[in-house]
């Protein structure tokens, strides 16, 4: 192999490395909290925080929901509340899917117990940068709602 044809190929493998992981995602964040005694009331808000650093990325924000294979509904209605690092608030309800229409169950199951990660926002920036804080309620009709076991956020960015 000659001196040009290796700095061509070493330069070709470069490009191939760099257009691949300037692709991919990264994850930002990912954490989940455990439900006490698997009954999740309506007054229990679980609290995350994020650290955002760069708000000119697009994200994904993701909720990971863990269940048993008792749990009685399709799906799950959260309320998510955000407060920006400014102390402004938005307050969202996000319908969770965690079964098809046939009732089989989505996401990864052993042993009775469900593993969904949903995403719920996609292609989205932060408009400012500092900590945000997520707070995720539980709005189902019925209170408490029981065999959840952890909800949780990921964040993805590109």
């Amino acid at each position: 192999m000659t001196k040009n044809n290796f700095l061509a190929d070493t330069i070709i493998i470069f490009a191939c490395v760099c257009a691949i992981t300037g692709c991919t995602k990264t994850n930002l964040y990912d954490k989940n909290i455990s439900i006490e005694k698997n009954t999740w009331m309506y007054d229990d808000a679980k609290k995350f925080e994020v650290t955002i650093i760069d708000s000119a990325s697009i994200y994904n924000l993701f909720i990971n929901v863990r269940h048993t294979d008792a749990y009685a509904f399709n799906n799950m209605w959260l309320r998510i509340t955000t407060i920006l690092p400014d102390s402004s608030r938005t307050e969202d309800k996000v319908n969770v899917q965690l079964a098809q229409d046939n009732g089989a169950w989505t996401g990864n199951c052993v042993d009775g117990v469900c593993y969904n990660s949903v995403l719920v926002m996609p292609n989205f920036t932060f408009t400012q940068t500092g900590t945000y804080t997520f707070l995720i309620e539980q709005d189902m009709r019925i209170n408490p709602v029981t065999n959840i076991l952890d909800i949780g956020i990921r964040i993805e960015r590109f």
